[in-house]
């Protein structure tokens, strides 16, 4: 990792990561679900889904897409999450499904 780096133009510290190949080449994106053993995506909710859950709930929602080491979430499932720019910081929110742990 590269200490005080910025992401182009945006002025802001990131970190990034992929996904490497057995021989520690990076993986094409048309492999990258082959190579990969967990891919999550966080997408912003829309206004009728904060609504629906909750502002507490968070601005953002988390969904596994691939998933090697457990189970899969359906497409209508996902893990609240809040994103706070300020800061650049993603935080898991109250979730509007109770949750078990089996």
């Amino acid at each position: 990792m590269i200490k005080n780096q910025v992401c182009g133009d945006m002025g802001i510290a990131g970190v990034g990561a992929v996904q490497l190949t057995e021989s520690g080449k990076v993986a094409d994106s048309a492999r990258i679900v082959r190579n990969a053993s967990t891919l999550i995506t966080i997408q912003t909710k829309t206004p009728e889904e904060i609504e629906d859950d909750g502002e507490e709930c968070g601005n953002k929602k988390l969904r596994v897409v691939k998933n090697r080491n457990g189970m899969q979430m359906l497409s209508n499932e996902y893990i609240d999450m809040w994103f706070k720019g300020n800061n650049i910081l993603y935080e898991e929110a109250k979730q509007h499904i109770p949750q078990t742990p089996f």
